[in-house]
């Protein structure tokens, strides 16, 4: 069944790696997310600077999203996550 790439992404950017849990690829939920954990605790130790981290880290997981969601809906290999495969 083929999944809406854009609430992926959506769910993503609000939630990092919330769309990959949407997609079935739990393994890169769970990273997406604590790293997206660790990245929000930083706002807090580093000011502003912290926030502009945690959003561009947002964006990545949403696009990562997308990517993916275009490779499992096109039924294609799906792209390395910081170089490693996590499925």
């Amino acid at each position: 069944m083929a999944k809406n790439k854009w609430i992926g992404a959506i769910l993503s950017f609000f939630i990092p790696g919330l769309g990959q849990a949407y997609l079935g690829l739990y393994k890169r939920f769970v990273v997406q997310l604590v790293i997206g954990l660790i990245l929000s605790c930083l706002v807090f130790v580093i000011g502003p600077i912290g926030t502009y981290i945690a959003l561009i880290w947002n964006i990545y997981t949403a696009y990562d999203s997308l990517k993916c969601t275009d490779a499992i809906n096109g039924n294609q290999a799906i792209p390395a996550f910081l170089g490693q495969d996590l499925q």
